[in-house]
């Protein structure tokens, strides 16, 4: 495993306010907060599915609204739901670097036309301290015939590896998870990784990991 992100916690004061409020939701969109947030007891959750969630219900946690996909398709999911009502507090935990990403504010728009919508960047992202010497290794140490199989789950990661000299390896078998990564990936990739395979919500996960194992791009088609 190399992994391209190390997260960072600030306290968000305000979450605490969710166990009083009769009509509070709680909006979970990444496997981050999901496996460290304090969830009052009887709050509803919404999440995404099927990883986030997992999550939450392996600590104990029931999710009450899910959606395959990513953020939008959450908010949207919220929005058109009639077991929340109208005006009811959405309270919204995630990364600075989600901040900054056209899903997230299309999804905050959705959300704002019923609910009143509390965001806040309760982690950041940073780069492992040891990501640049463990890329340097698996550079020295590569086969340009097996070459190492990806899979990036957000922007961040894939912004961590590039800035890391990761495109200096040999271009392997990629999967990209989520349509924020796979924006990210287009306009971050050199020619040579271009090719990826994308993971859409509706398929198992582990089968599209299965495109990371030698030889299974060779045999697919719809990269």
């Amino acid at each position: 495993a190399l992994p391209c992100i190390e997260h960072q916690w600030r306290d968000w004061p305000e979450l605490r306010r969710i166990g009083a409020s009769k009509r509070a939701l709680l909006f979970v969109t990444s496997r981050a907060p999901a496996a460290r947030i304090e969830v009052p007891h009887g709050t509803a959750v919404a999440a995404i599915s099927p990883t986030t969630s997992a999550t939450l219900e392996g600590r104990g946690i029931r999710v009450a609204l899910t959606a395959r996909g990513g953020v939008r398709e959450l908010a949207q999911a919220v929005h058109d739901s009639g077991a929340v009502a109208d005006g009811t507090d959405i309270f919204y935990p995630t990364s600075d670097a989600a901040l900054r990403q056209p899903e997230h504010q299309a999804a905050v728009s959705s959300l704002s036309r019923r609910f009143q919508v509390h965001v806040r960047a309760v982690y950041s992202t940073a780069v492992p301290g040891n990501l640049g010497h463990e890329i340097a290794n698996l550079r020295a140490t590569q086969n340009p015939h097996a070459p190492h199989g990806f899979c990036f789950w957000s922007p961040s990661a894939i912004g961590n590896f590039a800035a890391t000299c990761g495109f200096e390896l040999s271009p392997g078998p990629v999967v990209l998870i989520g349509g924020s990564t796979e924006r990210s990936w287009r306009e971050a990739a050199p020619p040579p990784w271009r090719r990826a395979f994308r993971h859409h919500a509706e398929t198992p996960l582990e089968w599209s990991l299965r495109f990371l194992e030698p030889g299974a791009a060779a045999a697919d088609g719809s990269r």
